[in-house]
């Protein structure tokens, strides 16, 4: 049996975020206000901001204490919360596909990465959608993809995902592993597959 060069290539690309909340507790906006000015917009164009917004960090209802928190934490969909460590080790790489922009969590700095790197690369018309019309799983274009170790968006969905490429996977792998970085998942883009339910 063969593979097509199409299926090949939707399998090279991942959608990058942040890891498990199950494992790891999520920065949460300490402002409403901060949020609703659009200062946070993740649609891929460069952001400018006057103050550095003020994070919390999510403590589940009925527990005294959050989860411990990940180098890279979950924030908000298409943007990566990041610790200084995490900003050290990854900047050198990620620096080329967006922007860093400070903001302050309990006494420290935690980094919002924001990717500006726009690439039309999927394929609307093989792409699933949901009954919204929104995309629920992405098919990409084999030549729009970048060859290159790349991260980067695409404007139908980027206010929601970030992609990476095969080398890209493998640079950042690379980075995570020799620091031993937390919190970053690489996963197939679309909703994980449905379980099927044990029989009796």
């Amino acid at each position: 049996m063969t593979t097509s060069s199409t299926e090949l290539m939707d399998a090279t690309v991942w959608e990058l975020k942040s890891g498990s909340v199950n494992d790891y507790a999520p920065l949460v906006f300490a402002s409403e206000e901060d949020v609703e000015s659009g200062m946070f917009d993740t649609a891929g164009a460069p952001l400018a901001w006057a103050k550095r917004p003020q994070l919390e960090v999510f403590v589940e209802s009925g527990k005294k204490k959050p989860k411990p928190l990940a180098d890279v934490s979950a924030l908000t969909p298409g943007a990566l919360a990041m610790n200084d460590r995490a900003k050290a080790v990854l900047e050198p790489f990620l620096t080329r596909f967006g922007q860093f922009l400070a903001m302050d969590c309990a006494g420290h700095t935690r980094w919002f990465y924001n990717v500006t790197n726009l690439i039309a690369c999927i394929d609307p018309e093989r792409s699933t959608r949901r009954p919204s019309g929104s995309i629920s799983k992405e098919a990409f274009f084999e030549h729009a993809v970048p060859v290159d170790a790349s991260v980067f968006k695409d404007p139908l969905t980027a206010a929601a995902s970030i992609y990476v490429n095969a080398a890209g996977k493998e640079a950042l792998e690379r980075l995570l592993a020799k620091a031993g970085i937390t919190g970053l998942a690489f996963a197939e883009p679309g909703p994980p597959p449905k379980r099927s339910r044990p029989h009796a």
